[in-house]
C-alpha cells in the first residue's frame, strides 16, 4: 500500500501541534489556580487557655474536697458513720491561707490562696503515710469538733481550722495557733501530723525537681 509522504507529514505535524497545544493549556489553568500555602491550609491558632487566679483555684479545690465522698477513697462499708475518711487542716502562713486536704487512701494535696501548692502527693510513699496518719489522728480529735456549716469558712489571723469528713457528715473545730502547744491539747496532735504531711510534701516536690 503506497503512503502519500505528504499526508504522513502534515499528520506528524497535526499531532505535534495538539501535543503542544495540550501542554499549553494545562499550564495556563495551573497558573491561574490558587496554590495552597502551608499559612492558607494551616488551622488558625487557637487563642491561649485563660488561667484562673490563684484564689479561684484555692476555692475550686477546697470545694472538691468537702464535695469528696467515702466510696472514692475506699468502700462505704468502711468506715463508721461518724469515722472520718478524710482531714483538712487550714491556717494562715504569711499573709496567705494555706489548705491541707488529706484521704484515708493516703491521697494528699495542699494549696496557697496566693497560689502554688502540691496536688497529687499520695503517689508518694511517705506522703501516702503521713496523710493516712493525718486522717486517723482527726478520728481522736473527732470528740472536740462541731458540725461545720454548709459556707466551710476559712481561719481567722493567727487561728487554725481543722474539718473531720465522715459518712455523717463533715465537722470541724477552731483555735489559737499559739493554743496548739498546750499539754492534752485534743487538736495538738492533728495540728502537728498535718504540719509532717506538708513536710514529707515539700520534700518530694524538692526531690522531684533535682
Amino acid at each position: 500500500m503506497h503512503v502519500n509522504p505528504v499526508i504522513l507529514i502534515l499528520t506528524v505535524i497535526l499531532i505535534v501541534v495538539f501535543v503542544l497545544m495540550r501542554r499549553k493549556r494545562a499550564a495556563a489553568e495551573g497558573g491561574t489556580k490558587p496554590r495552597k500555602t502551608a499559612a492558607s491550609s494551616a488551622p488558625a491558632p487557637r487563642p491561649p487557655k485563660k488561667e484562673k487566679p490563684p484564689e479561684e483555684v484555692f476555692m475550686d479545690l477546697r470545694r472538691q474536697a468537702f464535695a469528696t465522698p467515702p466510696e472514692t477513697v475506699g468502700m462505704t462499708g468502711q468506715f463508721e458513720p461518724d469515722e472520718p475518711f478524710g482531714a483538712m487542716m487550714e491556717m494562715w502562713l504569711s499573709d496567705s491561707v494555706i489548705s491541707l486536704a488529706c484521704f484515708a487512701n493516703g491521697d494528699a494535696s495542699f494549696v496557697f490562696k496566693s497560689g502554688g501548692g502540691m496536688v497529687g502527693g499520695g503517689v508518694h510513699e511517705p506522703v501516702r503515710k503521713a496523710a493516712q496518719a493525718f486522717v486517723a489522728l482527726a478520728q481522736k480529735a473527732w470528740p472536740a469538733m462541731s458540725p461545720a456549716t454548709s459556707d466551710y469558712p476559712l481561719p481567722g489571723q493567727g487561728r487554725v481550722r481543722f474539718y473531720a469528713l465522715t459518712p455523717r457528715g463533715i465537722v470541724t473545730a477552731e483555735t489559737d495557733r499559739e493554743a496548739l502547744g498546750e499539754a492534752g491539747d485534743p487538736l495538738a496532735g492533728l495540728f502537728y501530723g498535718g504540719q509532717e504531711v506538708v513536710a514529707q510534701m515539700r520534700q518530694a516536690q524538692e526531690q522531684r525537681a533535682r
